[in-house]
């Protein structure tokens, strides 16, 4: 089964799931391998309020980040001859922390890192307030002004995480959305994705409740279109029955848009795997 690279646990302050628990259920599944990539969101405001923060243990610093590291280096070690764990991070970007970000990518022995857009204006996607004086098209078109920003001020990600995220909490954004509405922009982000050499995943999270993956398959379409080739696949599980979540129907789906391998990542090289 393709290796799941978007997997949270308890140390993502939106999770109770223990590591093993995660690492067992993979193992059942038929995994080679798992990327641990708990949430460490700087300077974000929590949605909704009083409920998390988005920090590793509701803390992020660096002694808490050093105990994540240390633990999942154990657990690889404990299950090397099952599987082949790998220790990752989502780190949600905003313009105005890239500094922080690049200085803590750098700092720690990350086999992957996520770049993920949660959040816009300083205000999370879900935050109602982002689209109670506009329009739906022109809340949209912001978020993805404020991606560019981010992929082009922080450097240090592997992929950009279920990239057009908007789409799940704006009223109306998913249905509709066409890409020759916000094409532009979009394609500037991808372009600049694959001229520095990182990829996208293709998230499932949604794909089982709302028949939804982020991004969407026009996104993805595009991202072939373009020469994208990097393109890893996750569950964001956040418990362990939803581990691997629609892998199998959406890895072809993702075929017939002109993808024919997934890429898994070590130390930030990406190794390429043919879809079955």
């Amino acid at each position: 089964m393709i290796p799941d690279m978007h997997v949270h646990t308890r140390w993502s302050s939106d999770s109770l799931t223990p590591v093993e628990a995660q690492i067992e259920k993979a193992i059942s599944l038929g995994m080679e391998g798992l990327c641990i990539t708990d949430h460490q969101d700087f300077d974000a405001p929590p949605f909704p309020p009083d409920y998390f923060k988005f920090l590793l243990n509701d803390v992020g610093d660096d002694d808490t980040t050093a105990a994540y590291v240390a633990d999942l280096t154990a657990l690889k070690e404990k299950y090397r001859d099952k599987i082949e764990l790998l220790i990752g991070i989502e780190l949600g970007i905003q313009p105005h922390i890239t500094e922080k970000l690049n200085e803590y990518a750098a700092k720690y022995p990350f086999d992957f890192i996520i770049g993920s857009t949660h959040t816009f204006h300083k205000m999370d996607a879900e935050d109602k307030r982002h689209y109670e004086d506009v329009d739906i098209e022109t809340a949209v078109r912001q978020y993805f002004e404020e991606e560019l920003k981010n992929v082009k001020g922080f450097c240090h990600f592997d992929v950009a995480g279920h990239m057009d995220f908007v789409l799940r909490y704006g009223p109306g954004a998913r249905e509709s959305f066409s890409y020759s509405k916000y094409g532009d922009i979009i394609d500037e982000i991808l372009k600049e994705l694959i001229t520095t050499g990182r990829g996208i995943e293709c998230n499932t999270s949604k794909y089982k409740a709302k028949n939804m993956i982020n991004p969407n398959k026009e996104i993805i379409k595009r991202y072939a279109e373009l020469g994208g080739e990097i393109i890893t696949f996750g569950s964001d599980a956040h418990v362990a029955e939803r581990l691997g979540e629609g892998f199998e129907e959406v890895s072809q789906m993702i075929k017939s848009y002109g993808i024919s391998y997934y890429a898994v990542f070590r130390q930030h090289e990406p190794s390429f795997y043919k879809i079955n």
